[in-house]
Parts: structure tokens; sequence; C-alpha cells
């Protein structure tokens, strides 16, 4: 009865890592569900803002749709409406607006 209680301490302490492998299995889920996703988006988000040019319409972090005046390194110049232009960076750029159906939503109003 004693061996058999010194061979199941044994076995217990033989190994440490057993604890640690379901901690790294749920961050490898973590990262394949969630972080490897986010940093794709948001390298396309970047390559999209790099690529914008003077006349393309974009949607703001906002929610307001303009329409590009002046694309600068850091800074660019949006026009909101006629006379009503401002100065964003470019982290406030959310996206590139499908100019088709921002301009039939203008038309019907």
């Amino acid at each position: 009865m004693i061996e058999y209680a010194h061979a199941a301490d044994a076995a217990a302490a033989a190994n440490p890592w057993m604890g640690i492998i379901p901690w790294v299995a749920i961050f490898a889920i973590m990262w394949f569900m969630m972080i490897r996703p986010q940093q794709k988006r948001e390298k396309q988000r970047q390559a999209m803002i790099s690529q914008l040019k003077k006349g393309d319409r974009v949607l703001l972090m906002s929610g307001f749709y303009g329409k590009v005046i002046k694309a600068g390194e850091h800074i660019f110049t949006i026009e909101l409406g006629k006379g009503l232009q401002v100065e964003v960076e470019r982290n406030a750029i959310a996206s590139l607006a499908d100019s088709t159906a921002s301009s039939e939503e203008h038309k019907s109003e």
C-alpha cells in the first residue's frame, strides 16, 4: 500500500508541463480566431489608405462620407459638403465608399 502511494506521487510530479499546455492551446486559438484576422484587416485598410487619391469618396470613422480634396502623407483634406472642408488624420478614414451607392443616396434626397 505504501509503494502504491509513492508511485502516484511520482506520476503526478513527473510532468509539470501538463498545467501549461491548456494555456498555450487557449492562446493559440485566440490568436487564430481573433488577433490574426484583425491584423489582416488593418493591413488591408492601411494599403487602401495609401492608395487614396483626389476625388475618392471615403467613409470616416465618425460616420461621415466625404470626398478627398487633398491627400497628404499624414493629413487628408476631406470635403463633407459644398464649401465644408475638414482636415483629418489618416487613421480617421474607415474605408473607401462605394461611389455608385452613395451617389444614388444623394439623388434620392
